[in-house]
């Protein structure tokens, strides 16, 4: 595996000195014609990128690569601007590709070649193969991280340092209820199911409420609820038979067997559009459904996912994100003109913009007291994101899902105590990891859109 891994790097090195365009880093600046005007300029096609360039005429250089939607790609460009703007010293440039993980293999050769851009935009599994390959800065002394949301930090984290700045937020879930069928919040979750019971009608195919139990993403959050946790983001080891697991599947029982409140058998799409169509009243779903149900003409509302009787707090759900790094070849005057813009990009009134001209939610605190408190949507998410917890790494996040999904089956069927599975989950995960034990791929697979950490 360690010969393949450097066969890779030497083979997109060679692209890389074919092909790619010349970067320059900020102590080189001497030999560098000053543009005299702002330009994108695009790659040609047997590059295989697209590439963005952002300048102006200025002394000292900064790059930064990107793999963004469009809408976020435009707005970049907005902020570049608007931060050369202010830092008449510094110009950047921005270079766009296709996926992260051209843009990781590109960037890992260029870096170990001792070249490369100055910063580098992308979400947090591919930092920690970048931190793993040391081609980017430790930036734990470098900037105040309680700033940010408490599980981007989580995230931000690679054997015990920081190795990016949280910048966005996404993928995590909220409670999502229609108000044309609902007369106000519900306070806790036993106000839901005393709801849910009063409204549904199963032969009518309407309910008070669903969940989508058959996805342990959605199972998650409510262990968190009860101040435990699903991983040891230090020790990178999963977790999954604490007692906070114990009386979530207790929960699970108890509304699914024993006052059999809610239908098991509802898989993302049936009941994302039985919502849709205002046959539920409320369900538990990602921020990426917002504009799906807005489009749908749904008078819906936004709100944390209430909490559990007993439990300490409101579930917290898994987020995701992006955050910057910055090559470990730049020099201290380039670290100090990169953090320039770092701290630009994260500043509230930044962070704001992008909330309400891209997709992406913030990556830093207390937003919800700034510009954004008019918007009760986007109020509520906020709320909820301050009590999420970092999504797991790839790997270790599909380990936990299998072992999660197996064991909620059979306690669903009955075949198995709460007590009992969460330690048959510890044990499946264990297994799993060590290659001992492989589960067939015949479940029904989730309708949420796949992301950087799915």
């Amino acid at each position: 595996m360690l010969k393949l891994k450097f066969l890779k790097i030497f083979f997109v090195l060679t692209i890389v000195a074919a092909f790619m365009l010349p970067i320059v880093s900020c102590d080189k600046l001497g030999d560098v014609n000053e543009a005299s005007s702002t330009s994108i300029q695009q790659s040609s096609e047997n590059n295989g990128d697209e590439t963005e360039e952002i300048a102006s005429s200025q002394n000292q250089k900064v790059s930064i690569w990107i793999s963004s939607e469009p809408q976020e790609r435009i707005f970049l460009m907005e902020s570049i601007n608007n931060f050369m703007s202010d830092n008449p010293g510094i110009e950047v440039t921005a270079r766009h590709f296709r996926n992260e993980e051209e843009l990781s293999d590109t960037y890992t050769a260029a870096s170990l070649a001792g070249s490369g851009p100055e910063m580098v935009l992308a979400g947090f599994d591919t930092m920690r193969k970048l931190a793993s390959d040391n081609v980017v800065k430790d930036l734990s002394n470098e900037f105040e991280y309680d700033k940010f949301l408490p599980g981007l930090v989580e995230l931000s984290n690679y054997e015990n340092k920081k190795y990016s700045v949280p910048f966005s937020s996404k993928d995590f879930l909220v409670f999502y209820y229609n108000k044309s069928l609902v007369d106000e919040k519900f306070l806790n979750f036993e106000s839901v199911l005393e709801f849910s019971k009063s409204f549904t009608d199963a032969p009518s195919d309407k309910y008070g409420f669903l969940l989508n139990v058959n996805e342990p993403d959605w199972i998650i959050p409510f262990v968190g609820g009860y101040l435990d946790w699903v991983y040891d983001y230090e020790g990178m080891s999963i977790f999954l038979n604490s007692n906070g697991m114990e009386k979530t599947l207790d929960f699970i029982n108890n509304i699914y067997n024993i006052e059999n409140i809610l239908p098991p058998n509802k898989g993302y799409e049936e009941i994302n559009n039985s919502f849709k169509s205002g046959n539920t009243a409320a369900i538990i779903n990602g921020v990426w459904a917002i504009q799906e149900y807005e489009e749908a003409g749904i008078n819906f509302g936004v709100a944390k996912i209430p909490k559990l009787t007993g439990a300490s707090t409101n579930p917290t759900p898994m987020i995701s994100g992006s955050g910057f790094m910055v090559n470990v070849n730049c020099s201290s005057k380039c670290l100090e003109s990169s953090k320039k813009f770092i701290s630009f990009m994260v500043s509230n009134d930044e962070q704001v913009n992008w909330t309400l001209n891209t997709q992406s939610f913030p990556a830093v605190n207390n937003l919800e007291n700034e510009k954004l408190l008019n918007n009760e949507a986007i109020y509520n998410i906020l709320l909820q994101a301050k009590i999420c917890r970092g999504v797991l790494p790839q790997d270790d996040l599909r380990i936990a899902r299998d072992a999660i999904r197996i064991n909620v089956e059979s306690l669903l069927s009955d075949n198995i105590l709460p007590s009992e599975a969460k330690d048959k989950m510890q044990e499946d995960a264990i297994k799993l990891k060590s290659g001992t034990f492989k589960i067939e791929e015949n479940e029904e697979e989730s309708a949420a859109p796949e992301t950087e950490e799915n």
